[in-house]
């Protein structure tokens, strides 16, 4: 057994070992149709594998990367365990001999193939989401999106056994998936395949590429370096290609000053107020001027050509956890209403809505809902079935007054109705009734609805009635559909 293999089989079940014949199959033999991308360390594919979609990294060959080097990069992926870092679910490593032509001759060549299988994102790279004028989507989406960006670069700095430099950071590497939840990717394969690569994201000469000046120049690594991406990143966001150009420009010009950042931020603010004055239902308010002015002030600073006036990422967390306190702070003397808020009081068609708005349970709401896409109940007639669903209260210091809504003939909330303090859960055990017989096909349309709504310090849950969120200013509303699974010793009804 050689040493690659050897090791791998050795290592933990997080990752799979697939072979590749397996890999071939899945991608229709890496098909150009089902090619999602392509970059400096290889190809990547669209495959189906045990009924999931996943993304199958092909590398490029590697002249003299031994398989020890390969190891070590290897094992610091399958440690890496964070919501913003993409999940690497599977690898493969085969040698194989193949008669390949040498000097006008066929000759026996040792090949080594080498592919990573990480979790398929729907959303596509964060390129796709930024226009010229900034990114495409409204102000709550954008900041969710750059929050969770430095969420995860914070989390491969500070490392868990050893901090990881990404080194090459760009729109392309930031990939989101079907709720605009970003994670960072090609993280670690920079240390295999060397600076060649990465220089290929150097800026022409009076241009801002992606690397910082130190390290175009005299190739100096520093975690700064990917502090200066980000900002790139963040910019484009903001202000689009364009914009971020044209404040690139201005500051190499001898007259920059204070006065023309500040203009530029004013600049900024009006684009982004402009833009969600013309959403329907959005109210722009101090909240979101203060986010959008924190954010681009930011990404001025993560672009300094020294790289010492950069902030480390801790002290951009630090500087966003503050931002939201304060916005938290300034919501609940001035709530908001939710984009998209359902206030019909007829729940016919709650299922179709949910069907209609996959992102309708992820819309910065204070309460985080887990399972958060659907209630699965292992369904067994004549017996009580039940499962658990936890409620997560996010804001800093709001407490939040929720109610559980279902159709009681059939199922049992335990707790129906509740407090949650700041930054705490709680558990409710939902439990289906007996039912004689399971549906036709398994097929349910029945639904969960859970409401909440900020409320004081001393508020009880006496004092929940069924009235009260009907008259409340802003409620957060989370509907999950509700399905029956079929156990393998239990036909489906026909």
């Amino acid at each position: 057994m050689d040493y690659l293999s050897e090791k791998m089989t050795l290592s933990d079940s997080n990752a799979k070992a697939i072979q590749l014949h397996l890999l071939r199959t899945i991608t229709e033999g890496f098909a150009e149709k089902l090619k999602v991308g392509s970059g400096g360390y290889g190809e990547v594919y669209k495959g189906l594998l045990n009924g999931d979609e996943i993304a199958v990294k092909k590398l490029f060959p590697v002249p003299g990367l031994n398989d020890e080097a390969f190891d070590n990069e290897f094992r610091n992926l399958k440690k890496v365990q964070h919501k913003n870092v993409i999940r690497m679910i599977g690898y493969c490593y085969e040698i194989s001999h193949r008669d390949v032509e040498y000097q006008g001759q066929l000759v026996w060549a040792q090949v080594i193939d080498r592919a990573l299988c990480f979790e398929y994102m729907k959303g596509g790279s964060l390129v796709n989401h930024i226009s010229d004028e900034s990114c495409v989507h409204d102000w709550p989406t954008t900041y969710k999106i750059i929050h969770g960006a430095c969420e995860g670069l914070h989390y491969l700095h500070k490392g868990q056994e050893q901090k990881i430099f990404h080194l090459d950071l760009k729109p392309d590497n930031v990939l989101l998936d079907e709720d605009f939840v970003p994670k960072i990717g090609d993280f670690g394969l920079s240390k295999l395949f060397g600076s060649s690569y990465t220089h290929q994201l150097s800026s022409k000469k009076g241009t801002i590429g992606f690397m910082p000046p130190e390290y175009i120049n005299n190739c100096h690594v520093s975690p700064k370096n990917d502090v200066f991406s980000l900002g790139v990143i963040i910019f484009h966001m903001m202000a689009g290609k364009k914009g971020c150009q044209e404040y690139w420009d201005a500051r190499q010009r001898p007259n920059f000053s204070a006065k023309i950042q500040q203009e530029f931020i004013g600049s900024v603010q009006e684009y982004w107020k402009t833009k969600m004055l013309a959403t329907e239902g959005y109210r722009w308010d101090e909240t979101d001027l203060l986010g959008v002015t924190t954010c681009i002030d930011m990404a001025m600073r993560c672009v300094e050509n020294e790289r010492d006036k950069r902030p480390y990422m801790k002290d951009i967390i630090s500087e966003l956890n503050k931002l939201d306190s304060e916005v938290v702070e300034m919501l609940k003397k001035d709530p908001k209403p939710l984009i998209c808020q359902l206030k019909r009081k007829n729940r016919v068609n709650d299922l179709e809505v949910v069907k209609q708005h996959k992102s309708l349970n992820d819309l910065g709401k204070d309460i985080s809902v887990d399972p958060s896409v659907e209630l699965r109940f292992p369904f067994e007639p004549k017996k009580d079935i039940s499962c658990c669903l936890q409620l997560t209260n996010k804001a800093a210091s709001s407490y939040i007054a929720f109610t559980i809504n279902i159709d009681v003939n059939k199922y049992c909330a335990q707790p129906s109705k509740g407090i949650l303090a700041p930054c705490s859960k709680c558990y409710i055990t939902i439990t289906l009734r007996p039912q004689e017989e399971a549906p036709l096909n398994m097929q349910c349309v029945d639904v969960l609805v859970m409401q909440g709504i900020r409320v004081s310090e001393h508020f009880t849950s006496d004092e929940i009635t069924q009235d009260i969120h009907a008259n409340a200013g802003a409620v957060d509303e989370v509907i999950l559909p509700i399905a029956y699974i079929a156990l393998d010793n239990q036909p489906l009804s026909q």
